[in-house]
């Protein structure tokens, strides 16, 4: 047990230690990517709704409740902030000492949609706040609940243009609250609240809060959703319109750190006038976004009345539909990844060696899933944390993203030769930027490959001539331009189809390998003038054959129609059983 200072309870460390942030995550303080997953209680206003229950609702029973019978890991109370009086706030501070002393994480929300409006208010309470829990792991701070400007058009349009005047309305308050919770020397988690109810995250993520330019420590960006009337598979989105809060999400999910502090199975309005419980689009919010990027979130809302309730009308431990659905996503597992720059040194498979050569060997093996032995200076890994990609029907997998950075900026892998190789081919794209990749094999520099700017995949082949048996394969990265350049796979080959000079690039190496050509709902593979290819393989990245088509020697074109989306692997037999490997994406 620790004790919260000036908290007058008992405090347990909740599970996950102190809170912090690091690139688009929440961590817990042993610096892993962390999940909390739990409750928002109803406004804490005590005179709505009578005869509802409500005051049974804010009590240290229920948080009790939540925590053994429901396993949340946080509760937010929802202190009712929008006529400027302390509604409820007797009751909010039972949850919260509820909470501390279960060893949950309590969110302190600030629930108004005009908070900018009371910012003396605001900054009084949070300081007072900060001060008081400043050595309690437990408590976060949400400062804005669902920011709307209103009195003109931005508080019905829900627009990116309308969203953007509302950020720059709502920043300065955000900053001066954040600022003051800071100047208590508090480290506790804030949540910010965006614009348009909590929806446009994309709009923060390009221009996120900051002390005079300094970012601020462990603040992450709230987004909700009401899973009946969010996103492009809603119930009611046909009739109500919208749909866009996806994409809204997604333009600032891989940026910042975003934290579901409300979400419902209902439409937005509570089920009130449109009573469906969205199951369906549930799932496919938790599954594309919430459990895919490991979001914290907490659902709407710990009552009985309302459709989007999570309690059974007259009850307070029955679950309603709602909350049957809510109970099967608080019983996943696991809520604590290794982030990939961690895993990506070594990934759960520790030392694990890659058999080679290959058909090609995809840069999702970079990642923590594959269990690779990687290193990495400044090397960052784009989509890190999605599901492994070896499962079937998951087609978007990872690359390598290479920045400017020092000379020390590099990755190194093991691998066991089962045959003697000579070159090595890696997949690149430089529409970004360009640069310079230096090889070294076993410690000894084979050669390099200098990739100039192209609106194109190209191929970047080095000599690299490997024995059977272990080795280790350093690729340096030097002279990096632009923002950055991409890495798809790489390749240790004896094809020598596959040679380019080693100072980079030869003119003549695109016409050294078949050209793959994307078109509507397949592929034009155009083959080199002399190619002595006997045969091309189409298969998907999950395993399954296409199809499979002989080729003659002379024979310059073939068309492959009929595939579905996603990626495609192009195998071509050659001389001597040699494969040229190609990762083909979907066709316009």
């Amino acid at each position: 047990m620790l004790a919260g200072m000036c908290t007058g309870v008992s405090a347990t460390a909740p599970k996950h230690g102190w809170l912090q942030t690091r690139q688009s995550y929440i961590l817990n303080e042993r610096g892993n990517i962390v999940q909390l997953r739990g409750m928002s209680f109803f406004w804490s206003r005590p005179d709505w709704y009578q005869g509802t229950g409500m005051g049974s609702f804010y009590s240290a029973d229920m948080v009790g409740f939540l925590a053994d019978t429901w396993h949340c890991t946080v509760v937010r109370a929802a202190y009712d902030r929008n006529d400027g009086n302390n509604n409820g706030w007797n009751e909010v501070q039972t949850v919260i000492d509820a909470a501390i002393e279960k060893g949950l994480y309590v969110i302190i929300d600030w629930h108004a949609h005009d908070a900018n409006e009371h910012e003396s208010d605001a900054i009084t309470f949070f300081t007072e706040q900060a001060r008081k829990y400043l050595q309690t792991h437990n408590v976060i701070f949400e400062i804005f609940n669902e920011p709307i400007v209103a009195g003109d058009a931005v508080e019905n349009d829900g627009s990116v243009d309308n969203a953007r005047l509302t950020w720059a309305a709502i920043k300065p308050y955000l900053t001066n609250v954040t600022r003051a919770i800071r100047s208590t020397g508090s480290r506790n988690l804030v949540i910010i609240g965006t614009p348009y109810y909590c929806q446009h995250v994309g709009v923060a993520a390009a221009d996120p809060v900051t002390d005079n330019g300094v970012p601020f420590e462990n603040i992450a960006y709230a987004f909700h959703f009401y899973s009946a009337s969010h996103g492009p598979y809603a119930f009611y989105v046909d009739r109500d319109g919208g749909g866009m809060e996806a994409s809204y999400l997604a333009a600032g999910i891989n940026t910042i750190p975003v934290f579901v502090s409300e979400w419902g199975t209902s439409h937005s309005d509570g089920g009130l006038a449109n009573p469906e419980i969205d199951k369906t689009n549930t799932d496919w919010w938790f599954d594309n976004y919430i459990n895919k990027y490991h979001l914290s979130w907490c659902n709407w809302s710990v009552s009985n009345w309302q459709a989007s309730s999570a309690f059974a009308a007259g009850s307070i431990t029955e679950p309603s539909p709602s909350g049957q659905i809510v109970k099967e996503h608080l019983a996943d597992t696991p809520d604590e990844w290794e982030p990939a720059w961690v895993g990506g040194l070594s990934g759960p498979a520790g030392d694990t060696v890659f058999s080679m050569p290959a058909p090609f060997h995809q840069a999702s093996s970079y990642n923590r899933y594959y269990g690779a032995h990687v290193e990495a200076a400044s090397v960052d890994y784009l989509y890190r944390d999605k599901a492994d990609r070896r499962i079937p029907g998951a087609f978007d997998y990872s690359v390598l993203k290479v920045t400017p950075g020092s000379d020390d900026n590099w990755v190194r892998y093991q691998f066991d030769i089962a045959t003697a190789t000579r070159f090595l081919l890696l997949r690149c794209h430089t529409k970004e930027g360009s640069g310079t990749v230096e090889v070294y094999l076993d410690e000894t520099k084979t050669g390099q490959a200098s990739l100039a700017a192209d609106s194109t995949w190209q191929y970047a082949g080095v000599p690299c001539t490997t024995t059977p048996g272990p080795h280790t394969l350093k690729l340096k990265f030097v002279n990096t331009t632009g923002s950055s350049y991409l890495i798809e796979w790489l390749e240790l080959t004896d094809d020598s189809t596959a040679v380019i000079s080693g100072s980079g690039r030869s003119p003549g190496h695109r016409s050294a390998l078949p050209i793959i050509t994307p078109v509507r709902g397949g592929m034009r593979i155009t083959l080199p003038p002399q190619h002595g290819y006997s045969g091309v393989t189409v298969t998907g990245i999950d395993g399954r054959t296409a199809l499979t088509r002989v080729l003659s020697t002379v024979q310059k074109e073939t068309v492959v129609r009929g595939l579905a989306g996603g990626c495609w692997v192009v195998r071509f037999e050659g001389p001597n059983q040699s494969e040229c490997t190609v990762v083909v994406p979907e066709g316009p």
